[in-house]
């Protein structure tokens, strides 16, 4: 009897634990189906209104504050084959200068070296010169001297020559006649008168050459003699505008080296704020301008800007090119003075991108951003933000880009009324990445979702025209009940 209710007692219980366990079972059941899902609660919330308001498409850039007018220091002074020259002295950055005031003061001792060796060269040149011009005056006083002096002398001496050899004929021939008579009367040889008549032939070849002589003289030889003197004229005379030209090509080396000692020292062209011009980001070596700095020539050293004329340096995006226009209204956010944003305009956007730096960079257009009323406190090298301004209309019918579904062509919105989704085709205009103008299909107020696949399959939105098609149209057509 006992051992029978022990076991009546055990199978009881096992009845009790399972009876408890269902009910557990259908309680968690009805609890869980009872409450809303996340999704279903996060669709019914993901609703946003047509609103009617005005509208801005713009587009967000980074930029730097710099002065449009900038008066820039830069090195004059040649290298001499090094890399530069060194930075002895320079004035302290950010340091405000009166026009005439010191700036910077480069290493000099290279130029002086070089003007002692160029002073050295220029007194060679100059005795060169002088060589040159005393060699084309004894040229000149040559040629005067031959035909003024040596050639009427000349011509003495051969016409003297000619009366010698025609006394000498006359003398030979009256010999002959006295010799004849004294031949015929038998008082001298036969062999003493051929004597006396080889002398006359003698006498008469003498008068020809002496003759000649004079003739060849007076025609070629006076020529040929003046030619070889103006030639040496024209040599010498070369000769001279060479060492000219050597000597005042020394004088402006000299005059250059000068200048160049002169340019080691920069004083201030004008007024303005002292700007080192840093290049810290330079590939490899950047650029930390400080005493001892090597800087190459035609380098900008320090800038000065013009703080009643400042703008900002924008690098815009390929992607927003073709939409930033001279005249564009900006707004300007500064990263030192984010509180007080200032205003200005598109100046400028330059044709051609920057070059690209590495592969696969950005392509990126220079913009130049013209600062209306500039704060006295604006300091060229802020960074800022530019919000650029392409587009804006007033009280236009807007709802955001999200809600926007694109399918062959057209556009629709899914609207909730009623407790129903209604897809609608929609005529939209610009938007802003954010908002997008609706031009006709939707009425202010009324409600779309944000997330509109969540509801439809892109499959169910019509592939060809339907009345559905026309903003405004069926609207109890492609309709679901909304959850």
């Amino acid at each position: 009897m006992k051992n029978y209710r022990s076991r009546g007692q055990s199978g009881n219980a096992a009845v009790v634990v399972v009876i408890v366990l269902f009910l557990a079972v259908v309680i968690g059941v009805i609890v869980y189906t009872g409450q809303p899902r996340r999704e279903d609660s996060g669709q019914t919330l993901s609703l946003a209104a047509v609103e009617r308001g005005d509208f801005e498409a713009f587009i967000t850039e980074p930029g730097e504050v710099n002065s449009s007018s900038n008066v820039e220091i830069r090195c004059r002074v040649k290298s001499y084959g090094g890399a530069g020259n060194a930075i002895r002295k320079i004035c302290k950055e950010g340091t405000r200068i009166k026009k005439g005031e010191f700036l910077v003061q480069f290493d000099d001792s290279m130029p002086k070296n070089n003007l002692l060796s160029q002073k050295i060269l220029m007194a060679n040149d100059e005795s060169s010169l002088i060589q040159a011009q005393n060699n084309l005056d004894t040229a000149k006083s040559a040629l005067e001297e031959y035909i003024e002096g040596l050639f009427a002398l000349e011509i003495e001496v051969l016409e003297g020559a000619l009366f010698a050899t025609q006394e000498s004929m006359v003398r030979s021939t009256t010999q002959l006649e006295a010799h004849q008579l004294l031949r015929e009367r038998n008082f001298i040889s036969a062999s003493q008168l051929r004597a006396v008549e080889f002398a006359l032939e003698k006498a008469k070849k003498d008068l020809a050459v002496a003759t000649r002589k004079l003739d060849v003289y007076q025609k070629f030889t006076k020529q040929r003699r003046i030619g070889e003197l103006n030639a040496e004229i024209r040599k010498q005379t070369a000769n001279v505008n060479a060492a000219t030209s050597t000597l005042e090509l020394s004088r402006q080396k000299e005059t250059e080296i000068k200048q160049q000692i002169a340019d080691c020292k920069i004083l201030a062209p004008a007024d303005g704020q002292v700007v080192y011009a840093n290049d810290p980001d330079r590939r490899g070596d950047p650029i930390v301008i400080k005493e001892g700095t090597v800087i190459r020539e035609n380098q900008v050293v320090i800038r000065l800007p013009d703080f009643d004329k400042m703008q900002v340096d924008v690098k815009v995006n390929e992607s927003h090119y073709k939409r930033v226009k001279p005249d564009n209204r900006v707004r300007i956010e500064l990263d030192a003075d984010p509180d007080h944003p200032l205003e200005g305009k598109v100046k400028e956007v330059a044709e051609a991108p920057y070059p690209v730096r590495w592969h696969g960079a950005p392509i990126e257009y220079g913009a130049v951003v013209t600062i209306i009323n500039p704060s006295p406190t604006l300091r060229p090298g802020w960074r800022a933000k530019v919000k650029i301004t392409f587009e804006s209309h007033k009280d236009v019918l807007q709802v955001p880009l999200a809600a926007v579904i694109e399918h062959e062509g057209r556009h629709y919105c899914l609207v909730r009324k009623d407790d129903k989704w209604r897809q609608q085709v929609i005529k939209i205009g610009s938007n802003n990445n954010a908002q997008v103008i609706v031009m006709e299909g939707l009425e202010e107020g009324e409600q779309v979702s944000l997330t509109p696949f969540r509801f439809i399959e892109r499959s169910e939105l019509p592939g060809k025209k339907t009345d559905s098609d026309v903003p405004g149209g069926n609207p109890d057509k492609l309709t679901q009940s909304a959850p």
